[in-house]
């Protein structure tokens, strides 16, 4: 029986799902998930491409800014935990790079991978054998975090935009939930009242409004994850990457049908019940709202700014300027930094525990002007 087939008689048995309980089994189902397959998803052969895949350097890039962290933190015993590791190529240049460049912080490093893709814990192991005695992995459910207390740096790239989202749209003025149920035999959605009161609470929150017939997603389950990491991380950094806005933005006019969008074969398809099991489904990052629990777990923002910024800010128009003899691996990196592309798309939050005020490289102030500058200045050197 195929996912659809499978998804089809689980929702006639048990009746209508939420449209977050169907976006988790879609994706996270042990046997139909797309992430829990047996098929490679990220990469040329794969729906879609991560930063980490695209060059080396920007795992070189974090390895720096984890370096100045260590540093910051005492010099001491240092933990980075990632979250979902896909292939494992971030973890892999990340590590290259620090023991390549910086010694002493290699042999305090520990790293932890929170994946529970069996098929990925294959893909990295391979990748990483030459790091087995800094590697280990942890298995857990999806919104949760089993870690001992640590002193590092949680890290995630593209993570929280994979996690299960409700749907909520404004019918005649009341705010209503979007349900999965079956009809001649498809799947198809339904409109009621929200499932929990949590959903009300979190635009209030926000002193978000929404418009009549404006469609939103609300990702219950990173604040949910937000609040464990806070209770994981003992003193140190969480950094997120990911592709999202601040909640004003977010909830704006410009995305007033929402932003759930699905990829299969390096193709968007906007219908969730296309390909179940056998496309990625994501949704847009709420910044605000991370930042908002955070504070009230003890996570205190220490910055947040654009990938482009980020990277610019860690030096990445040296490595640039070293690759001028090969063009195809200057256009990478470049793709990192385009605006209007992956440098406006995907932003970093930083946020940070137990420490007073740290100031890091990567989040140095610089103007919009100012970076536009420096990248035309490098291009008329080149």
């Amino acid at each position: 029986m195929d996912a659809k087939s499978a998804l089809i008689n689980d929702v006639i048995k048990e009746g209508s799902k939420t449209f977050a309980d169907f976006m988790g089994w879609a994706l996270y189902h042990p046997e139909h998930g797309y992430y829990t397959s047996q098929r490679e998803k990220i990469g040329r052969e794969g729906d879609y491409y991560t930063s980490s895949d695209v060059h080396p350097v920007f795992g070189q890039l974090i390895g720096r800014q984890l370096e100045e962290m260590w540093r910051i933190l005492g010099k001491g015993e240092f933990t980075v935990v990632e979250m979902g590791a896909g292939k494992g190529w971030l973890c892999y240049d990340v590590l290259t790079y620090i023991k390549g460049h910086f010694p002493e912080f290699f042999e305090t490093i520990e790293y932890k991978i929170v994946e529970i893709s069996r098929y990925h814990i294959g893909k990295q192991s391979e990748i990483l054998k030459e790091f087995e005695a800094k590697v280990s992995w942890e298995s857990s459910p999806v919104d949760r975090l089993f870690v001992a207390p640590l002193v590092g740096c949680v890290l995630s790239n593209e993570f929280v935009d994979s996690l299960p989202v409700h749907q909520v749209v404004v019918k005649d003025g009341s705010l209503r939930e979007v349900y999965v149920t079956v009809k001649d035999g498809e799947l198809c959605e339904v409109f009621d009242g929200p499932s929990t009161p949590l959903l009300e609470e979190y635009f209030e929150e926000l002193s978000i409004q929404l418009k009549e017939g404006q469609r939103a997603e609300v990702n219950l389950k990173s604040l949910e994850w937000m609040k464990r990491v806070a209770l994981n991380v003992k003193r140190g950094f969480v950094v997120t990457i990911d592709y999202g806005y601040l909640a004003s933005d977010l909830y704006s006019d410009e995305r007033f049908g929402g932003t759930l969008i699905c990829y299969h074969r390096h193709t968007t398809e906007e219908d969730p019940f296309a390909r179940v099991g056998n496309q990625d489904i994501t949704s847009h990052v709420n910044f605000t709202g991370l930042m908002n629990v955070g504070v009230r777990s003890g996570l205190y923002t220490t910055g947040f700014t654009k990938q482009s910024h980020f990277l610019l800010a860690l030096g990445i128009l040296d490595t640039m300027k070293e690759s001028h003899g090969d063009m195809g691996r200057f256009l990478t990196m470049k793709n990192l930094i385009l605006p209007g592309g992956m440098g406006d798309v995907f932003k970093v939050l930083i946020q940070h525990k137990g420490l007073k005020d740290p100031k890091l490289i990567g989040l140095r102030e610089m103007s919009e002007e100012g970076l536009m500058q420096e990248i035309e200045s490098f291009e008329n050197r080149r």
